[in-house]
């Protein structure tokens, strides 16, 4: 009896002493984790700074409205009827502006005169003197100084 108990011991020292030998279980890594944080983050900007690059502004005209890339300060004018062969778009200022990538920081201010707005980057504080018109010879920018 003894004998047996013996044997019954080292059996499970044995097997206690083998559950110690297994693989722990994978802890998180906390670098990983603020990284993976991050760049969720990181993406969030990312769609915000997409989803807010254009915005349309209203003239006086019931026909014409203004869209402004916010990232670039380029303007587009753009024609809406009831006939599609009088819709249609053309670019009132096609130069990037833009000191900073990713901003999205210009915006249209209107004045009294309905064919004149302010374009203003928050960012630096520059402004232009914008003009649209229905004739291409009526339509420029201006920096004001």
């Amino acid at each position: 009896m003894r004998y047996f108990l013996s044997l019954l011991l080292i059996c499970f020292g044995l097997t206690s002493f083998s559950q110690s030998d297994s693989i722990p279980m994978e802890q998180e890594d906390p670098i990983k984790t603020q990284i993976d944080i991050l760049r969720d983050i990181n993406s969030c900007q990312f769609y915000e700074v997409l989803s807010n690059q254009f915005e349309i502004y209203q003239t006086e005209n019931i026909y014409i409205l203004l869209k402004l890339n916010r990232q670039t300060g380029q303007i587009d004018l753009i024609q809406w009827s009831l006939k599609s062969k009088d819709e249609g778009t053309v670019t009132l200022n096609s130069e990037d502006l833009s000191w900073f990538k990713g901003i999205n920081s210009f915006k249209l201010y209107p004045t009294k005169n309905m064919y004149q707005f302010i374009l203003l980057d928050n960012a630096t504080g520059r402004t232009w003197h914008v003009q649209w018109g229905t004739k291409s010879s009526e339509m420029w920018i201006r920096r004001i100084y």
